[in-house]
């Protein structure tokens, strides 16, 4: 039988006995006036930060080459990636003697539905096996960033990262010593998705984030951060283009790769400041030992990370729906899988692509540079600007109560004829509704792309999509610290491992065979039906989303669900 997926009390009432529970620890260690009160710690360790030689004050800076290079590293050799497949699938047997064949830059049978369909299955068991073992390995990977830090949880993604691109030069050098051929290339992803992959990658970046940035500006911020992870999406094709121009030879570009993968992980073990603190991380370990569970229940471990997203009692005894379930934290995480769903279909619109227009690995690559580059420009230079203007505080706020009109009854009838501006939250949620409805409209409009030029025009215009990530991550974070309560430290790596193990599910798990087998099945009659079960797909996340509900004052304790 599965183990319960009951959440483990997020009332502060309920944790204050079982967050500390050491020998000789006083009773009242987490009041206000005790200096290990979280909010306390905040401010201590903001201080600490600020009092820190700049080499070793944490700070979003610190991320942009790491996550430039990281990004860089997975979009360089995509359309070399898809070709090789397809070459392969063409030369049954990938063996040094067919090795300069199969990596030349030509590929007779991409415009043939069986080849096709070949490769659409093999990209099909590549993803599936690194989104199953990213499902089982990425919560635990967002706890293991509470614990032991976000910079090594970085350092171990950074060393997958790395042998993605080792592995295919190995195989394509000692392929007649290996079991299986070309078939050996399914070890990089089982090493990829046990490190966690991007799933684990970008919620220790917003972890990392979320620790030193404050909640009203964290949007913002995640919008940037991501911006440049997706002006690597956008470099990388282009570099890796040039790179196949230059030498002819499709091993060329996963050479590049490999040396990027270097200097990532150097960056990163070796120059990237760790923004938790040691308390911080001794706290969470000490909670991680309490919270151990039998060992029937480790058996499943891979689902103990998606109690955080269950719907929990409220229990505030000011609110007008104590007792009921509040369930909008896991509202929001179906609706971001939903959208997740959507967008796993990118690598089976690709192949339609290159069906349909006759593209190759070099053209696809600066297809991919052209949309990184335009979501980039949106997520890093648009989007918070945008987000700044809304955010701002209004002129006309009302001005500090005095001593006297502190007084409870005229403090009541002060804040009853105030009006209450829209918390930075609600923004948030708009801004990721917003986003699903431009989703909507791109995949209403692809299928129907007469050329290749309207088709990335299309998908351009998708860019104003971009920013459901940052918007989702942000609303959660604001709903999971409103129900573990402000004196409550807030694990933030598990809150967002927790929407990585979504994110391994859906983009995943789920996502890729359903659209590699719709597409192997669809692609010599009716090629376009992944667009529209992708839109089906958007406009379910939109209802989803719909039902999510904020409170407009960040003081009341009241959740609608």
């Amino acid at each position: 039988m599965a183990p319960s997926l009951s959440p483990s009390p997020r009332n502060p009432s309920q944790q204050n006995a079982n967050l500390i529970s050491v020998p000789d620890t006083p009773t009242d260690m987490l009041s206000p006036a005790h200096p290990e009160h979280p909010a306390v710690e905040e401010e201590e360790a903001r201080k600490t930060r600020e009092e820190m030689p700049w080499w070793k004050r944490p700070s979003p800076s610190w991320l942009m080459a790491p996550t430039l290079l990281s990004a860089i590293i997975l979009s360089a050799a995509v359309g070399a990636q898809v070709e090789l497949y397809t070459n392969l699938n063409f030369t049954p047997f990938f063996n040094i003697n067919n090795a300069a064949q199969s990596l030349a830059i030509s590929n007779p049978c991409s415009s043939d539905p069986g080849v096709q369909a070949a490769v659409a299955k093999f990209t099909t068991v590549v993803t599936t096996v690194s989104g199953i073992l990213s499902f089982l390995s990425v919560g635990w990977w967002g706890s293991f960033s509470d614990r032991h830090g976000r910079s090594r949880t970085l350092g171990v993604v950074a060393f997958g990262q790395l042998m993605s691109p080792l592995i295919v030069i190995f195989v394509a050098h000692y392929v007649d010593f290996l079991p299986g051929g070309y078939w050996f290339l399914l070890v990089e992803p089982i090493i990829t998705g046990a490190t966690g992959g991007i799933a684990s990658e970008l919620a220790a970046i917003l972890a990392y984030l979320s620790d030193i940035t404050p909640p009203e500006k964290r949007s913002g911020i995640f919008s940037v951060v991501l911006g440049f992870f997706l002006a690597g999406i956008g470099l990388g094709p282009i570099l890796g283009s040039f790179v196949l121009r230059a030498t002819h030879n499709l091993l060329s570009v996963f050479y590049m790769a490999a040396a990027l993968g270097f200097a990532q992980a150097f960056l990163i073990w070796f120059v990237l400041p760790e923004s938790l603190t040691t308390v911080k991380m001794q706290r969470a370990a000490i909670r991680h030992e309490e919270n151990d569970l039998p060992w029937f229940k480790r058996l499943f471990f891979f689902l103990h990370p998606l109690a955080i997203l269950l719907p929990e009692k409220i229990s505030d005894p000011n609110s007008s729906k104590v007792g009921t379930r509040d369930w909008n934290l896991t509202l929001l995480a179906l609706g971001y899988g939903s959208m997740l769903l959507t967008s796993s279909s990118i690598t089976t619109q690709f192949l339609y692509a290159l069906l349909t227009f006759q593209w190759d690995a070099e053209y696809l690559g600066y297809c991919l540079s052209s949309i990184g580059i335009t979501r980039a420009v949106f997520l890093a230079l648009i989007l918070p600007f945008v987000i700044k203007f809304a955010k701002k505080k209004p002129v006309n706020a009302p001005k500090p109560l005095t001593n006297s009109e502190r007084q409870p009854l005229l403090s009541d009838n002060h804040t009853s004829a105030q009006p209450t501006p829209p918390t930075p939250s609600m923004f948030d949620l708009g801004l990721a509704r917003f986003s699903i409805l431009v989703d909507i409209a791109v995949y209403g409009m692809l299928p129907f792309a007469p050329t290749g030029a309207i088709f990335i025009l299309f998908i351009a215009v998708g860019s104003f999509g971009a920013g459901l990530s940052p918007a989702i991550n942000s609303v959660a974070l604001e709903l999971y610290t409103r129900q573990v309560g402000k004196n409550a430290t807030v694990e933030s790596g598990r809150l967002l491992g927790a929407l990585s193990v979504v994110q391994a599910v859906f983009a995943n798990v789920l996502g890729p065979p359903m659209y590699g087998s719709i597409y192997a099945t669809t692609v010599a009659t009716h090629p376009r039906t992944i667009f529209f079960v992708a839109l089906g797909n958007a406009v379910v996340a939109f209802i989803i989303l719909a039902f999510v509900r904020l409170p407009r004052d960040v003081d009341d304790s009241e959740d609608g669900a």
